[in-house]
């Protein structure tokens, strides 16, 4: 039983791997319509959004599985949507080694510096924030827990009584899952900054370019954060249960209200980053319908 778990946790990630190359594998030359550029473009970034969102709930399930009859309690389901986040932005940064690259005797692209920032936009800061925050939250509840790194407890009566309470996420499960989430947030960097540097798509003009960059940048930081902001989301359920009953309102109710937020925000970033992104004409061409035709 424990061979035909390890099989399936460790098998399904790689099948799924190797799913994610054939899919966004390369089939042919690009396209030599403009139109047909646009649609295969945007076809193929689908397809990468698609197979990584696969991959990450596979590996969900496989830890799901796995820690069903092997490792410690709690510590591979703790660990679940961090590496469900690390498995999404390592399949996103192998879709994006396979995008069309320019050919022909002649290339022309247009050449643009981009950087995280360009792409990221409003949601790098949010990642960012989301994971720095839950970092310090396991840190937090680590250092508050008993001394069995799974529940905390409260003394009562002057030293004489102990109150404790359980799920609690301290040391135990809190330093796994902080080991996955480094990972999961460096994996999702250089998905990141594969999307930044991959070469232009030949006959789009840099506009339209772009915006199907960014298009792929919003989804990259949308599965990662909603992976994160879930898994944070659950300590921080967690937490507010244990402390709620060891009569310690105020801490309860504050993860409680983090847990909410976190949850909530995370699902509304994931869910805003379906839609792609529309191109923007640039300032000369604005400028130039704006004062009409010219002699």
């Amino acid at each position: 039983m424990h061979a035909l778990v390890i099989v399936i946790a460790l098998g399904l990630p790689v099948l799924t791997v190797a799913l994610v190359v054939l899919l966004v594998a390369r089939r042919g030359g690009p396209p030599h319509d403009l139109d047909a550029t646009v649609v295969a473009a945007r076809g193929h970034e689908t397809r990468i959004s698609a197979v990584a969102a696969t991959t990450s709930v596979v590996v969900v399930v496989a830890l799901w599985i796995a820690a069903a009859t092997w490792g410690e309690p709690g510590v591979l389901l703790g660990a679940a949507p961090f590496a469900a986040a690390l498995a999404f932005s390592l399949a996103r940064a192998v879709g994006e080694a396979r995008w069309p690259r320019p050919t022909g005797d002649v290339r022309s692209a247009p050449l643009v510096r981009r950087g995280l920032r360009d792409q990221g936009g409003w949601r790098l800061p949010l990642f960012a924030s989301t994971a720095a925050g839950l970092a310090v939250a396991l840190v937090v509840f680590g250092l508050t827990a008993a001394g069995d790194g799974r529940s905390v407890e409260r003394v009562l009566d002057a030293g004489r009584e102990t109150h404790g309470a359980g799920p609690y996420p301290g040391w135990a499960i809190g330093v796994p899952a902080l080991l996955v989430l480094g990972l999961a947030v460096g994996a999702t960097f250089v998905a990141l900054r594969a999307v930044t540097r991959r070469p232009p798509i030949g006959l789009l003009s840099a506009e339209q370019d772009d915006a199907i960059r960014r298009t792929s940048a919003a989804r990259v930081l949308a599965g990662a954060q909603l992976w994160v902001g879930l898994g944070g989301a659950a300590y921080l359920a967690f937490a507010a249960g244990a402390l709620l009953r060891v009569d310690a309102p105020a801490g309860g109710l504050v993860c409680l209200l983090l847990a909410l937020v976190v949850f909530v925000g995370s699902v509304v970033i994931a869910v805003t980053a379906l839609p792609s992104r529309r191109a923007t004409a640039a300032p000369d061409a604005q400028r130039a319908a704006a004062q009409g035709p010219t002699a």
